[in-house]
């Protein structure tokens, strides 16, 4: 009666796993191989900076103010504020990396430190790497498709869950789970069948881990995590990605800072930052009065050292504040800075270390999904799960090809039995909570499921 029962829950699984990895395989394709080109970004920017490089001029003595090479690069692009400016990671980088926003969109200069000449320059959302990233979270469509891209990716955890309890021998030794007996005469589908199972049992936890280290990026479940942390008051030390901070009026008192109003945000990139940003001075009492220059703003962001690479961003709004941000790939090595815009006083600090354990713990998991946890070990590894996606994607379509009768999807049927096991419900209602894209659409395929049933029933009496 058990095995009965456990080969009626086998085949319901298998008819799962059948569905999902259908719906899957094209789009997990995608992304792994999105996934794995970016992986490697530092290398790529290291190698399009050394050949924008090689055209510069080579550094002699002093080099051009700040302020004259951000004047340059706004000379090439009437109109346009600053957004940003990626400092040089050596004293020797004979250029200085400067975005920014005008009627035509976001755009990178690359400005010659001692001439002030613009080498090259590039729409910031047409360089090759931010594409890639586009593809990779949103498959150029925009929040529709992030939506699209949790979805898949909460399934293809659940392949992996489903895939595991598929693949465990019944009758044979627990290592054949990585090593399947190849010698036993099965044919040519078999032999597919024991290379995904293979590669699913070597590398499934692997590509699980990278997986859900990517859940804080996604919309819903990213959403909901941010709610679940602010209901356990889980708060972050300041406003990081999206800064309201205001500099103290001028002639004001600048002994006390009020920090009331500050609102945390997280150490990974969530990609929402649009506001625009102003450099204009203000005006008070009738008196002009002189905010700070981008040169006094790398005068007193020097000293500290931060590790690179660092991005310098102006205020926002009319007094909104300057921020010094390391963007290292060592999360614990990041630190964000606020200064006054008009007397220069560091107002605000953020280290790792001010952040909440979860936030912490959460930043590392993001820097591994990146390949920045542990330097180039980090990007082969990911490397090698994307790979084994690609061969899981690929061998388990081949598998269905070669299963499938000319003309037809060849579903696995229905079991007869349509009992579930208390714990089988409960599995599935703590997936469908824990990946709530996943829990929707898996209601919808209970839905179409049912109709397909439904539709063999009929044709089987009408033959």
């Amino acid at each position: 009666m058990a095995s009965a029962a456990r080969s009626t829950l086998q085949h319901r699984v298998w008819r799962w796993h059948f569905f999902a990895g259908l719906m899957v395989i094209p789009f997990a394709i995608i992304l792994a191989i999105t996934g794995a080109i970016y992986l490697f970004q530092p290398q790529f920017d290291a190698a399009v900076g050394a050949r924008i490089n090689a055209n510069a001029a080579p550094l002699a003595g002093e080099t051009l103010p700040a302020d004259a090479l951000l004047a340059s690069a706004q000379a090439a692009y009437p109109g346009s504020s600053l957004a940003k400016i990626v400092v040089q990671s050596s004293p020797d980088d004979p250029t200085i990396e400067i975005d920014l926003r005008g009627a035509d969109g976001p755009r990178t200069f690359w400005v010659d430190r001692t001439t002030g000449d613009v080498l090259h320059s590039v729409s910031t959302p047409a360089r090759f790497m931010n594409s890639v990233k586009r593809i990779h979270g949103t498959l150029l469509a925009g929040d529709r498709g992030s939506l699209v891209v949790e979805i898949m990716a909460s399934w293809f955890i659940i392949l992996i869950i489903t895939g595991i309890y598929l693949w465990w021998p019944r009758g044979a030794a627990w290592w054949r789970v990585f090593v399947p007996d190849f010698a036993a005469n099965g044919g040519k589908r078999e032999t597919w069948r024991k290379v995904h199972g293979m590669c699913g049992a070597w590398i499934g936890g692997l590509i699980l881990a990278i997986l859900l280290s990517g859940l804080p990026w996604t919309q819903v479940w990213g959403d909901g995590f941010t709610k679940a942390k602010a209901l356990a008051g889980l708060k972050a030390p300041g406003q990081e990605w999206f800064v309201t901070l205001q500099s103290v009026a001028p002639h004001a008192d600048h002994s006390g800072h009020d920090h009331s109003m500050h609102t945390g945000a997280e150490l990974w990139d969530q990609g929402k930052g649009t506001a625009e940003v102003s450099v204009t001075s203000a005006e008070a009492d009738g008196k002009d009065l002189r905010p700070l220059t981008l040169d006094e703003v790398f005068r007193a962001a020097r000293p500290q050292q931060y590790a690179p690479p660092v991005e310098v961003q102006p205020p926002r709004g009319a007094n909104g504040v300057w921020t010094v941000r390391s963007m290292a790939a060592s999360r614990p090595d990041r630190v964000t800075v606020h200064y006054d815009r008009w007397s220069g006083e560091e107002i605000m600090r953020i280290a790792f270390t001010d952040h909440n354990p979860v936030d912490r713990f959460v930043a590392q998991a993001v820097a591994f999904h990146e390949g920045a946890l542990f330097g180039w070990l980090n990007q082969l590894t990911g490397a090698i799960a994307a790979l084994g996606v690609i061969l899981l994607s690929l061998t388990g379509a081949i598998m269905w090809w070669r299963r499938r009768p000319k003309g037809r999807i060849a579903v696995p049927p229905m079991p007869t039995d349509k009992r579930l096991a208390a714990g089988v419900v409960v599995l599935i209602l703590a997936l469908g909570l824990f990946l709530p894209m996943a829990g929707v659409t898996m209601l919808i395929a209970l839905v179409v499921d049912t109709l397909i049933d439904l539709g063999g029933r009929l044709r089987r009496k009408t033959d």
